[in-house]
């Protein structure tokens, strides 16, 4: 492994941990939007609506740049200039480190989102039960959570399809 294949690594676990934020800032963009059904929440709805549009767009693009353009920022940057170019003696291929990046993420993901899940199933029970059914509580957070939840459960067992999307799309992007 050359210093530039292990920067190139290193760059892909930054664009997977982005693609981790897009994941949680997925959950403003729909609060944002139940501001609109307010009627005097209408203009900060629409302010914040766009605020978390232009933050995902970022992120998106960083992880995108990141993920499938690593040659590009490595050349920019020039991160594996000034190294003697012989190879490392890792005996870890590039998609092993990726298929353990992946693990992580989805791992990082997990352990953030189940104990948030149980709270916010315990929050809507305990409203519930204590407005005696007058009103209905909000359930969304719970199902945003679980739906983090299973990203992270399909990041971990869909790893070597996503490392191998990763490296294909990477050796596509060099050919052309």
């Amino acid at each position: 492994m050359t210093p530039g294949s292990l920067f190139n690594i290193i760059l892909k676990i930054f664009g997977l941990f982005f693609l981790r934020e897009i994941v949680n800032t997925i959950p403003q963009l729909v609060s944002s939007l139940l501001y609109f059904t307010k009627s005097n929440g209408a203009g900060e709805g629409i302010f914040v609506f766009i605020v978390t549009l232009v933050i995902l767009a970022f992120y998106g693009i960083v992880a995108y740049q990141l993920l499938f353009k690593t040659n590009l920022i490595l050349d920019k940057l020039k991160l594996d200039k000034g190294f003697n170019q012989e190879e490392f003696n890792f005996n870890l291929s590039t998609s092993m480190i990726l298929t353990i990046a992946i693990i992580v993420t989805g791992a990082v993901i997990l352990t953030n989102e189940i104990p948030n899940l149980c709270k916010q199933v315990f929050s809507y029970f305990q409203e519930k039960r204590s407005t005696n059914g007058m009103t209905k509580p909000d359930f969304s957070y719970s199902i945003i959570s679980a739906v983090k939840i299973i990203i992270g459960l399909l990041l971990i067992g869909e790893r070597k399809r996503i490392a191998e999307f990763i490296n294909r799309r990477q050796q596509t992007r060099a050919d052309d």
